[in-house]
């Protein structure tokens, strides 16, 4: 299950209510449930919805995993018809286009299951996800970064850690929406997520060797060097594990090793100097 951020509204529309409480949140519009459990909706990595009682549940085809991606993003609130035509058909809107949504959204609704009705619900402009928004990892992710934001703002460095720990523990994967082909509508809010994410990794790791915890460090940044190699952050992190861990002849290398491939690459020289990291 998600974890729960106590205190905090979803975000979205300012001029929309906050979430209700479970109590009005029961008797104002239908039990949104599979299984009597609301199911958890995660978008950082593969889609899947998740099932307490039946598990992961089939979304097949790639426009229903993209259907399911928009409704989710938006959770409780309505994505219209118009927005949905823009993300599954981008270069060429088919001529029943509406009525190839429905279709779509009818067989979103069965791979779901019987609580599908209440969860997926048809508006006037369009439709709408009633789950709540701590059941969607793609919208805890930002909210926690946040707070870590606070705690870190205020000093306290060791709840920020734990609070970035929380949030990159929710992703299964390298890219939101990884196995999700992007159009107009979703692919700005995947790639938002993407580079937050990326800040988030750079931002523990300096929270980590502030507590003094390089030496548990090195191999993770390392591979983060590797997956990202010209992202100057991950290398400057590298080096200064390293040298404080006393390994000032790798981080040396590291250093060399950054300058001929930013020289290479780009034909730049690192923006820091290696003895600034003494």
């Amino acid at each position: 299950m998600i974890p729960r951020i106590p205190g905090l509204q979803p975000p979205g529309n300012p001029s929309c209510p906050a979430r209700e409480t479970p109590a009005s949140f029961a008797s104002s519009r239908p039990n949104a449930t599979i299984g009597n459990v609301m199911p958890d909706f995660k978008l950082l990595g593969p889609v899947e919805v998740r099932d307490e009682y039946a598990g992961i549940l089939a979304l097949r085809g790639p426009k229903i995993r993209q259907a399911i991606s928009l409704l989710a993003l938006n959770a409780g609130r309505t994505v219209g018809f118009d927005q949905f035509i823009d993300e599954l058909w981008p270069a060429r809107t088919p001529k029943d286009a509406l009525k190839t949504l429905q279709t779509h959204i009818y067989y979103l609704r069965r791979m779901l299951g019987p609580a599908a009705g209440p969860l997926v619900v048809t508006r006037p402009a369009g439709y709408v996800l009633h789950a709540d928004a701590d059941r969607v990892d793609a919208l805890v992710f930002p909210r926690l970064v946040a707070r870590a934001g606070e705690q870190a703002r205020e000093g306290r460095t060791a709840a920020a850690e734990r609070l970035l720990e929380r949030a990159l523990g929710l992703w299964s994967g390298y890219t939101a929406l990884a196995d999700v082909p992007l159009g107009f509508v979703l692919g700005p809010p995947a790639t938002a997520l993407d580079q937050q994410r990326l800040r988030a990794q750079e931002t523990s790791i300096d929270l980590r060797i502030t507590l003094g915890r390089h030496t548990e460090l090195i191999e993770e940044v390392r591979a983060l060097v590797a997956a990202h190699p010209l992202n100057e952050t991950f290398h400057s992190q590298l080096i200064t594990a390293l040298t404080r861990a006393g390994r000032r002849t790798d981080a040396r290398r590291a250093y060399e090793g950054l300058r001929i491939l930013l020289d290479a690459e780009l034909g730049v020289k690192p923006t820091f100097d290696l003895p600034a990291l003494h």
